[in-house]
């Protein structure tokens, strides 16, 4: 009998550790497209966030405003000098389809999501974070400029499909610039576009997969930021960039 009740507290335990944090630990809205809930702002005192896959019945979709041009990070503590550099552990559900502007940004600690599920990230909604690993961008994601900028991703992979990198504009992009940690990108042969500075100062890529006889258009064709102080790379990768139509530095 003792034995059974001992089994039975680390079964509850163990459902209490995955537990994802209840929806009064956010500040939560209807998402913009009615498909689901917005997770506006994080005001738990937890650092371990488990951001929940259903608030009240319906699925969380999108972390983050999208609407707003500057848009405020999902966890306050980060804008101020006392708190910005606690470390939180934050675990993104799949259902999350939408990641808003600077919904991350600067965020310290261990973020655990799937990119391949979202279909839209706003402008620096990683930007300064500790998110890491590989990120995968799929057919018909958009990327809002510096979206990935600064943080510690050690991968990129762009999918068949995608046809566009980045913003359109000129005067944005910078997508994965300044990323010291990363080393690879894998580009498909779909790709006929890249935004601004979208590499711009990785120093430590090494390794860019290019499909033979792919062409790009650079938005920066004229100053040449994409690949600039790209520090790392061989002369034969810088060959194959130069290949696909890059004028710029490196």
């Amino acid at each position: 009998m003792k034995r059974k009740l001992i089994f039975a507290m680390m079964i509850a335990i163990g459902f209490t550790c995955f537990a994802a944090n209840p929806a009064s630990d956010f500040d939560y809205d209807m998402s913009p497209d009615g498909s689901g809930v917005m997770i506006k702002k994080y005001k738990g005192t937890s650092t371990k966030v488990d951001i929940p896959e259903t608030i009240e019945g319906l699925p969380v979709v999108q972390i983050g405003d999208t609407d707003d041009i500057f848009g405020e990070t999902v966890f306050p503590h980060t804008m101020y000098t006392k708190s910005q550099n606690i470390p939180y552990t934050v675990t993104v559900p799949k259902s999350v389809k939408v990641v808003g502007t600077q919904a991350f940004a600067s965020l310290k600690g261990k973020i655990t999501i799937d990119t391949t599920k979202l279909t839209k990230i706003g402008r620096g909604a990683f930007s300064g974070s500790d998110l890491t690993g590989t990120v995968v961008i799929t057919k018909g994601c958009k990327l809002g400029a510096s979206a990935f900028e600064g943080s510690k991703i050690t991968a990129v992979v762009i999918q068949e499909g995608v046809e566009s990198l980045g913003e359109e504009s000129v005067v944005s992009g910078f997508v994965f610039a300044s990323c010291s940690n990363l080393k690879s990108v894998t580009f498909p042969k779909t790709l006929k576009s890249i935004a601004r500075g979208s590499f711009n100062n990785c120093a430590n890529l090494t390794e860019v997969i290019i499909p033979e006889g792919l062409k790009i258009e650079y938005a920066d064709d004229g100053d040449g930021f994409t690949f600039k102080f790209c520090s790392s790379l061989n002369l034969a990768t810088k060959a194959k960039i130069k290949a696909t139509g890059y004028k710029g530095e490196f």
